[in-house]
Order: structure tokens, then sequence, then C-alpha cells
């Protein structure tokens, strides 16, 4: 259950994110929204992104893994590069100053494995269906 591991980090990180974003919120004194000069923006958007992402890559993870047909090896290499890219895109948002190089290089490592399992989940389809 690669998956599982790959989650428990995710889930991890998410709360990392979560505790970022109340501390800030508490700081400025800012319960809903950005506030009058957006300081907490950043973090927010970090925030939101990650939980945009996160459930669809680990759907399309899970279905993956519970198809049988990849190497485990595969699973763990696209789980680990897809963690890596939020970390490097929540790396990228933490400082005041936004780090488009991190920020640009974590979407990478998250995009590219959400169309590795995306695309390996259409040839699953395809293979399991037409016995290819």
């Amino acid at each position: 259950m690669i998956t599982s591991l790959i989650s428990g980090i995710l889930g991890l990180l998410y709360l990392q994110l979560t505790f970022d974003v109340i501390k800030a919120r508490l700081k400025h004194q800012i319960s809903l929204g950005y506030g009058e000069n957006n300081e907490i923006a950043p973090i927010v958007s970090a925030h939101s992104n990650f939980i945009s992402y996160v459930p669809l890559f680990l759907i399309l993870c899970f279905l993956f893994e519970q198809s049988a047909l990849v190497h485990w090896g595969v699973i763990l290499t696209t789980g680990l590069s897809f963690i890596i890219g939020r970390i490097l895109h929540y790396i990228g948002f933490k400082n005041k100053k936004i780090n488009f190089k991190l920020r640009r290089l974590g979407m990478v490592m998250t995009l590219l494995p959400l169309v590795i399992v995306s695309i390996g989940n259409i040839g699953i389809f395809f293979y399991k269906t037409f016995n290819l």
C-alpha cells in the first residue's frame, strides 16, 4: 500500500500548511480572507493550492496501485516526486518574497506525476477492457 505512505506524508504536510495559515491569521488578526494588505495571501494560496491537487492525485495513485499492473517502484517514485513538488511549492511561498524558481520546480514536480498517473490509469482501462 504505497498510496498509504504517500497519503500519510501528504497529510502531515497539509497539517504544517494549516498551522502556518492559523499562525499567520492570529499574527495579523485576520479571520477571513487576506486582510487589507494581503500579507497572508501567499500562505493561504499555498494551502488552497495544496488541497486542490492532493485529493485527485491520491485517488489516481490509489487506482494506479490497485490495478496490480504497475511496479511498486513506479508508484513510489511518482508519489515521492509529487511530495517533493508540494514541498518545493510550499517553500517557494513560505517567505515574504516568493521564490519563483522553487515554486516553478514545485509545479512541474506536481503536474508531471499527475500526468503520469492520469495517463497510466487510462492505459490500464484500455488494457483491462480490451485485453491489449
